[in-house]
């Protein structure tokens, strides 16, 4: 492995656990009386050993692409005595051929990873149809991610005046230029959220600018759930705290500007 290639993974990883306490509202879905949890996607196992530490009767499997996430992870999970948690490489179809099946399967902002990094929406409808699958009988998917509801990449409305602000603000017209190279003119508000949740990721831009944050809208994943005959449980959106006084410090948006603009999704489903 190159030096830019394990600095790009460590800036990753990084980026993932700093949210810890925003991404551990996600267990507030699992299912009374779960037995058997499943985490996809767990890259370095914080969020899975976090987790793990809070249902100390729970059994929490965590599984990843990366061997060295894996090992990181099982090493985090052995300086915490945890016994309740296992890591595991291995693609998430691969357990379907093994009987155990799981109270929950949590894709805590990764769903956006299988769409960029697979085939587009085939890659999501795969793993949630797997998910689903591998779920007992009342099982819930969880998902945590960037998620933007469709009407969004239809409106306008305050767009130009933001990133008007954008423009003379804190960003580089180098960054809004590639953005556009990569996803056309920002004339939208799901463009411009789009836009406005990866620009200052410079460290890595060349990998952020590439990846699709939000491309499976709230509507999408509704249509998903009701073809695999599942039960649509939560729905909800919001802007994090953090990126509320960003957008304020960097470019002066106001109150209203921001009313429109979201940075995290829950969708939860159970299986009938």
């Amino acid at each position: 492995m190159s030096e830019r290639e394990l600095e790009d993974k460590n800036i990753y990883l990084e980026r993932m656990a700093k949210p810890l306490a925003e991404k551990l509202r996600v267990v507030h879905f699992i299912p009374a009386g779960a037995k058997v949890v499943l985490d996809v996607g767990c890259a370095d196992g914080t969020v899975t050993c976090a987790m793990a530490e809070i249902f100390p009767n729970i059994e929490f499997l965590g599984i990843d692409l990366d061997g060295e996430f894996i090992e990181k992870a099982r090493k985090k999970a052995k300086e915490k005595n945890l016994d309740n948690v296992k890591f595991e490489k291995i693609y998430l179809r691969e357990l379907l051929a093994r009987k155990q099946r799981y109270s929950a399967v949590f894709f805590i902002s990764v769903l956006h990873e299988f769409y960029t990094y697979g085939e587009g929406i085939s890659s999501v409808l795969k793993a949630l149809s797997d998910a689903h699958e591998l779920l007992e009988e009342n099982g819930e998917i969880i998902i945590r991610d960037m998620i933007l509801n469709e009407y969004t990449k239809n409106t306008d409305f305050r767009a130009e005046s933001i990133l008007n602000k954008i423009r003379s603000g804190n960003t580089d017209q180098k960054y809004i230029d590639d953005f556009e190279s990569a996803f056309g003119e920002i004339d939208n508000i799901y463009k411009l959220n789009h836009f406005l949740l990866k620009y200052f990721y410079i460290e890595n831009w060349e990998r952020e600018c590439k990846e699709h944050y939000v491309p499976v809208t709230f509507e999408q994943y509704q249509d998903i759930f009701s073809l695999l005959g599942m039960d649509l449980q939560y729905m909800h959106s919001y802007l994090i705290e953090f990126l509320r006084g960003k957008w304020v410090e960097d470019f002066g948006l106001t109150g209203e500007e921001l009313d429109g603009l979201r940075s995290t999704g829950f969708v939860v489903a159970r299986k009938k």
